[in-house]
């Protein structure tokens, strides 16, 4: 019993450890690079959807089972091309993952328009949002009277 205790608690340890970790770490990707933020308004949001390579990898894909079935039959090639075209293309769909994105046109507080392409929705039009610029950039909603400041008040003071 106790040595089934122990395996259980090993086994658990880095479940629990991975639960202690912070979403608010840096990222390597984010070291040396330029990192800002700022404050905006969420303009408009327009659907977007990304680039798939669904269709070039079915096609490969066919091609390598009609030719793995080369010494058969038409019938049996035909058959390795449609295996081999679907297989493929499910694949590749499914390890690409959703194709949808959101094209978020935003107004800064100091005046610029920005747009920004994500693959998720953190905000609605009329939202405030800090956006953060390192190596990906991310928004996420903030307190309106975030937007409202002035950033530059306390150096022109």
């Amino acid at each position: 019993m106790k040595n089934k205790f122990v395996r259980g608690s090993l086994l658990a340890l880095p479940l629990l450890l991975g639960a202690c970790t912070s979403s608010n770490h840096i990222t390597d990707a984010d070291k040396g690079q330029f990192v800002t933020e700022f404050y905006a308004y969420v303009y408009d949001i327009s659907d977007v959807k990304f680039e798939s390579d669904v269709g070039p990898a079915a096609a490969t894909w066919g091609l390598a089972g009609a030719l793995e079935n080369s010494r058969g039959d038409s019938g049996d090639i035909l058959g390795g091309a449609l295996v081999g075209a679907f297989f493929g293309g499910l694949f590749q769909a499914v390890f690409e993952g959703p194709r949808k994105g959101y094209e978020y046109e935003l107004d800064a507080v100091d005046g610029d328009r920005v747009t920004v392409v994500l693959d998720y929705s953190p905000a609605n039009v009329g939202d405030c949002v800090k956006v953060r610029v390192a190596s990906k950039v991310s928004i996420k909603r903030a307190t309106a009277s975030l937007c409202e400041m002035d950033p530059y008040a306390e150096e022109n003071e």
